[in-house]
């Protein structure tokens, strides 16, 4: 092996300086900023969708026998994981890979793990839509070609010991408590530790099926045409030693699933099941004729880390059911409806008092009750009878294009306002979505922006940053005065409709949506005064839409550019 061959493969994988690119503020959402690979059509990870994969007949892996031996590694937290490479102060031979219809031979480079914020999430891939606690990734690369190769295995977590799981991969278990034992105390960037590892042992015994497609790295620079095998079996892992990662090294480190445009996703194996929700049964044909068709109390005890939003169903099931809030709209599925005009209270467009409250979560503002004024009441829309305002709150996330719960044909915003509204006689919920969309100051003036902004809607929402922006402690609270018209500005006609349910738990179901297509704009340093002063990021990411119907009340609409998302299921 060759020095200067090492040097550009590490390079290629690693060599992004920890402060260029991270998982929060300068996450997954705005790497194409810096990085215009990152917005490729051919990028990984991906949502497999096992009923679209096509069966094709692989020639078996084939391991070098050296594999079976021990090899020193060094282990290196590289400011986003760590990562284990051959350690070349040891005289050792090389871990190479041929077969599975790869081209030529493949030497080993690296590999490294990607984990989540609790047991429900970490992988970079998904099947269905389900996601694993962590993904191993064991990096090679053709020196004729360059070609890179990624292997990649699922981490299950399990959170007690189970006799049939742990018995049965002693070998396994044991090689990789040794690997977590050494990388748990890789706590700063930098740091780094031999380790004596076997390859076989770590791989496990489950390599005979597979998944197979062309993407691209999941981290910066995202370079594609790499090929990519992801095994189907997981291997089983305790959730003290990912928990280990988390509480010592870094919290999460994982990309999600990227769009699939026209790619074919292959399996090794003849039998393969569909999913159980439709969403996820919805193939795309042949990329020549790009046709679609059908393959077969408002906030609860709830937080956005290791408590969040794919564990919440263990605690409140109905976090789990087939009606739930937010979700991804695709434009091209929406049927065209007519909707009464929304009728908002004669009073509206007056300041009333609201109490601001840090409820551990957000900030949600009630209205205080004042003397001989009614509830705030709004009908039309659709909407049947009388509907008094209860509240509002936001949501947002780590940066300026992550934050929003709805997305719109994978579109995510900065965040998204939540007007709540109840029937006093059916107890009935609806809520008024508005995407916040989030604009940079140049010069003292806004960047460019597809969307008309109003100063008198700019000044209340800096009102209400300048005091929410105070309340950093659960349960501190302040009082002001607040014009509703004015915060919900002046885009209100054209919407999209849906029944879906709370965001948060219990995730209530049987709550009527209205999302405006039109966003409001704001300046990202209010966004950043929420991140550094309240919670990070506390937005909950899109839910199967099942057999359920979005409506929208204008009569054009557009089709995305992303072929994933103008696939429709059939319409009886």
């Amino acid at each position: 092996m060759k020095t200067s061959d090492v040097c550009v493969i590490f390079f290629l994988l690693v060599s992004i300086s920890a402060d260029q690119w991270n998982y929060g503020n300068l996450g997954p959402d705005i790497w194409s900023e810096y990085y215009p690979l990152c917005s490729g059509k051919s990028q990984s990870p991906i949502n497999i969708l096992t009923a679209c994969t096509v069966y094709k007949d692989f020639q078996p892996f084939n391991f070098i026998l050296t594999l079976d031996e021990k090899h020193y590694f060094t282990l290196k937290n590289n400011g986003h994981t760590i990562i284990s490479t051959i350690n070349n102060q040891h005289k050792q031979s090389s871990i190479e890979l041929t077969g599975s219809n790869l081209n030529g031979t493949f030497e080993f480079v690296n590999f490294h793990l990607h984990w989540g914020e609790h047991y429900k999430s970490g992988s970079e891939h998904q099947i269905n839509g389900v996601k694993y606690a962590g993904e191993i990734h064991f990096v090679y690369q053709n020196r004729q070609t360059s070609q890179l190769a990624v292997l990649g295995i699922f981490m299950q977590s399990h959170l007690h010991k189970k006799k049939f799981v742990f018995d049965k991969n002693d070998v396994t278990r044991n090689e990789w408590q040794k690997y977590f034992d050494k990388a748990q105390t890789l706590t700063s960037e930098n740091d780094s530790i031999s380790c004596g590892l076997n390859v076989t042992s770590l791989m496990g015994e489950n390599l005979k099926d597979f998944w197979r497609y062309e993407g691209s790295l999941t981290t910066p620079p995202c370079t594609e045409g790499i090929i990519w095998t992801v095994f189907k079996q997981p291997i089983d892992f305790m959730e003290e030693q990912i928990k280990n990662l988390r509480d010592n090294v870094y919290f999460e480190d994982y990309r999600g699933p990227q769009p699939l445009y026209n790619r074919t996703v292959y399996r090794n194996f003849i039998h393969e099941t569909s999913s159980s929700i439709p969403d996820y049964n919805l193939c795309l044909l042949d990329s020549e004729n790009k046709k679609t068709m059908d393959m077969f109390s408002i906030f609860g005890v709830i937080n956005c880390s290791i408590l969040g939003p794919d564990v919440w169903y263990a605690k409140y099931p109905t976090c789990a059911g087939q009606s739930q809030s937010p979700i991804n709209i695709l434009t091209a599925c929406t049927i065209y409806k007519t909707f009464t005009p929304f009728i908002f209270g004669s009073r509206y467009n007056e300041q009333h008092s609201f109490t601001l409250k840090n409820n551990r979560y957000t900030i949600v503002s009630t209205f205080n009750s004042e003397p001989n004024l009614s509830a705030l009441k709004l009908t039309g829309g659709g909407l049947q009878g009388i509907w008094e305002f209860v509240g509002l709150h936001l949501h947002w996330g780590e940066n300026h294009k992550s934050g929003s719960e709805h997305q719109v044909n994978g579109i995510k915003y900065a965040g998204e306002i939540h007007f709540i509204y109840m029937n006093p006689n059916t107890r009935q919920t609806a809520v008024l979505g508005i995407f916040m969309q989030s604009s940079f100051i140049d010069n003292g003036t806004p960047s460019s922006t597809a969307y008309f902004i109003d100063e008198d809607v700019r000044k209340e929402w800096k009102r209400f940053f300048d005091i929410a922006q105070t309340l950093k402690t659960e349960g501190s609270t302040a009082i002001m005065r607040l014009n509703l018209v004015l915060l919900m500005g002046k885009n209100l006609r054209d919407f999209w409709r849906y029944e879906g349910s709370l965001t948060t738990p219990p995730c209530t179901q049987g709550v009527i949506w209205t999302m405006f297509k039109e966003p409001i704009i704001f300046i990202e340093s209010e966004f950043q005064a929420l991140r550094q002063n309240i919670y990070f990021k506390n937005n909950r990411g899109s839910q199967s839409l099942y057999t359920r119907k979005i409506y929208r009340n204008f009569f054009r609409e557009t089709l995305s550019s992303i072929p994933d998302y103008n696939c429709c299921p059939s319409r009886d």
